[in-house]
C-alpha cells in the first residue's frame, strides 16, 4: 500500500454555535480530526482519521467522510461524544462550554495503542488539540516512526505545562499553535519572538496561525519568520479554520518539504472552511477556486494588498 500522504489523530465532536452577529446553528459536525483532515482532502486523495467515536455521534457525518473519500479507523467507545456550544465574539475570540451531558476530552481521545499502522507510515501525521497528557503519548508513539509528527497544542492545557510543551518540541517535525496558544506559551503575545524560540527547540517548521491575519512561518533555513496572508474571503463561520490549515500544511509539506507551499496551500483550505458553518459544509471541494485562490495568494505574498483586487465571485466556494 501507498503510504497516505496525510493521517490526523483528534476528535470528533457535536457543535452548537452562536455567531457575533446573534446567529446560531445546532448540532453541527464539529471535531478538530474532521476539519484538519478535510483541509487536507482538498489537496490529496489520501488522507485518513483515527478518533474515538461515541454511540450518539451521528453516524450519517461518517457516511459523509467515507463518501468524501478520507480513510477511517475509528474506535468505538461508550463515551457521548463531546458536544459543545461555541460561542464568539468575534472572529478570533471566543468560549467553548461543554453540555452538562458531554463526553469529556480525556475519554474522547485516542490512546497510542488504538493509532492505526497507517498513520505511522503516512508521511505526515498530525495530533491534533487534545489534553497534553494525550499528547505526549501519541508523540512519543509516533516519534520513532516514519511519519513526519505535526503537533497543534490545545489552549486549556498548555498553562502549567509549558516545560512539558517544550520537550515535545524535540520530537515534533512541524509546530502549529494559534497566536493565543503561542502567547501562552512562550509568555506573551509576540508572534516574532515565539516563532524563533520554538523553532530553537526543534521543530523544522513552525507556522502560528493569526487568525484573520494569516500566519507566521518559520523554517529550518530561514534567516527571519515570513508572514502569509489570509485569503479575503466572507467569514461566516471561523470554527475549524485552523485546523484545516495544519491538515492543508502537513498533506504539501510531506510531499515537497517547502514550508512556504505548505502555508499558502493552508490558507487555501482555511479561506473555504470559514465560508461555511460545520466541518462537511464545504463538501465537495471547489478545485479550480482554490487553485484560484492560490494563484492569488502567490501573488499577494509579496505585493502590497491594496494593490491586488480580489477575483469576483470569491462570497461563496460553490
Amino acid at each position: 500500500m501507498t503510504a497516505a500522504d496525510l493521517w490526523v489523530l483528534g476528535n470528533l465532536t457535536i457543535d452548537d454555535l452562536l455567531l457575533p452577529d446573534g446567529s446560531a446553528s445546532m448540532g453541527m459536525c464539529g471535531g478538530n480530526a474532521i476539519f484538519a483532515v478535510l483541509g487536507g482532502r482538498l489537496w490529496s486523495e489520501s488522507v485518513g482519521l483515527s478518533a474515538r467515536i461515541g454511540p450518539d455521534f451521528p453516524r450519517v457525518n461518517v457516511d459523509r467522510l467515507c463518501h468524501a473519500g478520507v480513510q477511517l479507523a475509528l474506535s468505538e467507545v461508550s463515551a457521548p461524544t463531546i458536544h459543545n456550544w461555541a460561542l464568539y465574539q468575534s472572529s478570533d475570540r471566543r468560549r467553548f462550554i461543554h453540555w452538562p451531558e458531554s463526553g469529556t476530552h480525556v475519554e474522547q481521545s485516542l490512546l497510542p495503542e488504538e493509532v492505526p499502522p497507517a498513520a505511522g507510515q503516512a508521511r505526515v501525521c498530525h495530533v491534533a488539540p487534545m489534553p497534553i497528557t494525550v499528547q505526549s503519548q501519541l508523540v512519543e508513539f509516533l516519534a520513532p516512526q516514519p511519519a513526519l509528527v505535526s503537533l497543534d497544542p490545545h489552549d486549556e492545557y498548555i498553562v502549567g505545562a509549558e516545560a512539558t510543551f517544550t520537550d515535545l518540541l524535540g520530537l515534533v517535525d512541524l509546530f502549529m499553535p494559534s497566536r493565543q496558544e503561542a502567547a501562552l506559551l512562550y509568555g506573551g503575545d509576540n508572534p516574532l519572538g515565539a516563532a524563533r524560540a520554538f523553532r530553537a527547540a526543534g521543530p523544522r517548521v513552525v507556522a502560528i496561525k493569526l487568525g484573520v491575519e494569516g500566519s507566521l512561518v518559520f523554517g529550518v533555513d530561514f534567516d527571519d519568520p515570513l508572514h502569509v496572508p489570509a485569503v479575503p474571503v466572507e467569514t461566516v463561520d471561523p470554527t475549524g479554520a485552523g485546523d484545516a490549515f495544519c491538515g492543508a500544511f502537513g498533506v504539501v509539506y510531506g510531499r515537497t518539504g517547502d514550508p512556504i507551499e505548505a502555508a499558502l496551500h493552508g490558507t487555501v483550505a482555511a479561506s473555504f472552511t470559514v465560508e461555511h458553518r460545520g466541518a462537511l459544509s464545504a463538501l465537495p471541494f471547489n478545485r479550480a477556486l482554490a487553485e484560484q485562490r492560490l494563484t492569488w495568494l502567490r501573488a499577494a505574498l509579496h505585493t502590497p494588498r491594496t494593490e491586488i483586487e480580489r477575483p469576483c465571485g470569491w462570497k461563496t466556494a460553490s
